[in-house]
């Protein structure tokens, strides 16, 4: 079994993935969520959620199979599954566009971040609502946060019961 990293030097690696996650999932949701009106909608939208599910996908198959250090794991599933995937359900969001298109009550880009986070999260404040093909993804959220959220507490719970077994 590989020792747990310790050290800065040994959690370099995985604190440059976590970097990578944050600054791209903040790019995407910057980029796309201020696409004008005109750029902005159901072609787009459509392109982007099938990006995200791929993202998705991949970065489930990549903790499965790659990261061996379930600190590590944990780490990475907390960056990913509370910052990075609701910035990309948001602009996913922005890439269908405002006024009412994706999420009613959603004038800009702050909205739709608050909106995903609301429905990652599942506490569904109720003041603002998914419309059209926005219903869908809304929903896929919610399920994704669920799954992913129960995961991340799972794994966490585990180590420190494996680091916490009296001797």
């Amino acid at each position: 079994m590989r020792r747990e990293p310790t050290t800065l030097a040994e959690w370099k690696s995985t604190l440059v993935a976590a970097l990578g996650l944050i600054v791209a999932s903040f790019m995407a949701w910057y980029g796309l969520s201020r696409l004008s009106e005109a750029a902005a909608g159901d072609t787009i939208g459509t392109i982007t959620s099938v990006g995200l599910v791929i993202w998705l996908v991949s970065q489930s198959w990549y903790y499965m199979t790659q990261v061996k250090s379930p600190r590590r794991l944990v780490f990475l599933m907390g960056v990913s599954f509370i910052q990075v995937v609701p910035f990309l359900f948001a602009a996913a969001y922005g890439a269908f566009g405002y006024y009412d298109l994706c999420v009613l009550g959603a004038k800009g880009p702050a909205d739709v971040l608050y909106f995903s986070y609301v429905t990652f999260t599942t506490v569904g404040y109720g003041d603002m609502a998914p419309v059209g093909l926005c219903r869908a993804l809304a929903a896929a959220e919610a399920v994704t946060g669920y799954v992913l959220l129960g995961m991340f507490v799972a794994a966490a719970v585990s180590i420190y019961s494996r680091n916490h077994q009296p001797h």
